[in-house]
Formats: C-alpha cells, sequence, structure tokens
C-alpha cells in the first residue's frame, strides 16, 4: 500500500526506528540549528559533528541544554573551511550527510562539492522543498525552487528523476507529478508549456517508472479535485498532486515562500544527486523545519546508498 506522509511528525516517527544518522553541520554557531541538533540527539537519532565557531557553538549548546559529550565540535577559522571539513568527513564515511548551519548556499554547496573529493555522483544536482501546510491532507513536495536557475529540456528531465526516485523510495509507489504552467493549453509562444508537454509524454512512455506525469497544468489543476471538475478537464491526478514541478527557480521560490508565508506552511530541504543527502534550508527557517529535514535525509540514506551503488 502506498505511504503517503500527512505531516512531519509520522515522518519524524517513521525516521526514530532507523540507526542513528552521523551528520556534520556546517556554521553550526546558530539557535535554531542547534535546537533541531538537540530534539533530534533527545531522539537517539544523530551522531553530530558540529563545525564552525567553536566558542559560539558551545555557548549555544550549553544555553540550550546540549550534552556536550553527545557532540563533536570541530574549530574553523571561516565558512569555506568548516564546508571543506564537511566534505572531508563525508569523502571518509564519517558522515552520511550534511546540513546547512549560518552560512550562504552558495559557499555550502561549493564547498561540499569541492573537486577534493568525490561528493558528485554524474548526475544533476536538485533542491527538493517538502511542505507541511495547514488544513492540506497531505504532506506537498516541489522542485526545484533552490537550486537550477532556468533548467533546459534534459536538466527538467534530471530533476524529475531525482525527485520522483526519491518521493518513491518514501513509499509512494506511482508519485503524482503536476509540470507547472500559467496555462494547461500548448502554446508554441510559452516554451514552458512545450517542454512540459514533452515530459508529459515521456512519463506516458514509462521514461520516469512508475509515476503519474501530466502537464502542463495551472495550479488549481495540481491541487483542486473542483477545479479539475469545473474546468471539465480529464486529469489521472484530478487535483491530487504529490509533487509539484516549476519550471525556473524564480516560480520554485516565490510559490514556496507564498506558501510559508502566506499558508503557515513549514518547509524541509534536501538537496538530491550527491552520494550524500545534503540537508539546505534558509537560514531563516524555524528549528522545527531544520528538525524535519533531518528526518527527511534520516529516511534517504537507504536511496543515496542505492544511489552510490547503481
Amino acid at each position: 500500500m502506498a505511504k503517503r506522509y500527512t505531516s512531519f511528525a509520522e515522518v519524524w516517527n517513521s525516521a526514530k526506528k532507523s540507526d542513528p544518522l552521523p551528520l556534520s553541520v556546517v556554521a553550526a554557531h546558530d539557535v535554531d540549528v542547534l535546537t533541531a541538533v538537540h530534539l533530534a540527539l533527545q531522539s537517539d537519532a544523530i551522531l553530530p559533528y558540529l563545525i564552525g565557531d567553536a566558542h559560539s557553538i558551545e555557548q549555544l549548546a550549553e544555553r540550550i541544554g546540549i550534552d556536550r559529550d553527545r557532540v563533536v565540535v570541530i574549530p574553523s577559522h571561516s565558512d569555506e573551511e568548516s564546508a571543506y571539513i564537511a566534505a572531508e568527513f563525508a569523502e571518509r564515511g564519517v558522515v552520511r550527510c550534511v546540513m546547512k548551519g549560518m552560512l550562504n548556499s552558495s559557499v555550502f554547496l561549493k564547498g561540499i562539492l569541492n573537486r577534493d573529493f568525490h561528493l558528485r555522483t554524474g548526475r544533476l544536482l536538485s533542491h527538493l522543498s517538502i511542505f507541511e501546510i495547514p488544513g492540506f491532507s497531505r504532506l506537498l513536495f516541489l522542485t526545484d525552487g533552490g537550486l537550477n536557475i532556468h533548467p533546459n529540456l534534459e536538466e527538467k528531465d534530471a530533476i524529475l528523476m531525482n525527485s520522483i526516485e526519491f518521493i518513491r523510495d518514501l513509499g509512494i509507489e506511482i508519485p503524482k507529478v503536476a509540470l507547472l504552467a500559467a496555462n494547461e493549453q500548448i502554446n508554441e509562444k510559452m516554451s514552458v508549456t512545450v517542454d512540459t508537454h514533452q515530459l508529459s509524454s515521456r512519463g506516458r512512455q514509462g521514461h520516469f517508472g512508475p509515476a503519474i506525469v501530466e502537464g502542463p497544468l495551472s495550479l488549481d489543476l495540481a491541487l483542486s479535485k473542483e477545479a479539475v471538475e469545473h474546468k471539465g478537464i480529464q486529469s489521472e491526478i484530478n487535483g491530487e498532486a504529490d509533487l509539484l514541478f516549476v519550471p525556473t527557480i524564480e516560480v520554485g521560490n516565490v510559490l514556496g515562500k507564498a506558501i510559508t508565508y502566506f499558508g503557515h506552511g513549514v518547509m524541509a530541504g534536501l538537496v538530491l544527486g550527491a552520494k550524500v543527502p545534503l540537508i539546505l534550508t534558509s537560514r531563516t527557517d524555524s528549528y522545527s523545519a531544520k528538525l524535519a529535514s533531518i528526518g527527511f535525509a534520516m529516511l534517504a540514506s537507504s536511496h543515496f546508498l542505492t544511489m552510490e551503488r547503481s
């Protein structure tokens, strides 16, 4: 039976059944990051390596109540050095996940993907957001609003493959994927609709494996059965999309922040395509968003081991 998580609490309860996840936190001197680490430690879910300003980390850890004997603090002199150390730990197998702390995303990714190490797999890296939204019946996935700026058709294909495979590994056997556009009609003057139509055709041919891939679809058709019925659209998704696929980073960024600020949703975030899961959340995200991301990284461990062997 397909598993569709309805809340981050469900994700966390499933994740806690796994072995503790060794992870490094880059630039860990942040209250929300360390609060998430503290809560994960209370469930014996992680083995954390905290990298960054050691004095600040230790002060904050003491204030939050983290047992100093349960964490390893690694001092560094800069964000760049912190990311480099974390990448080295992942390369050596000391950790199986790397988490972004109080630093810029570009600095984080540049350090983690340094050519001195081999954390790339040859796949395109892409960002997957997961939202818990008040009043919404299930967790909602979105890609790619955090990494790829204006992907071409083949890059869109790779982004879709990353997300669909990951979502299937979470237990959703046949993900419903809505390829978003402003209109459900194909219009040569709107290149997005042309791309989504081609991707949808590939989906029907089984290119993405077991999945329902439809597009172009407007947002209302992706999420509302009433809209589908009112417009008289024939849709296998029928307003119940698991994954929203956006054409550009601007669309994903704006939609994600609208969910967060207007819809009061909480977002977890992972980067897919590397040898280990990369937890990539905003520096302004709450500790609950960061904790949820740790939960997804724990569930993702088997997915990433499979990708490494393939």
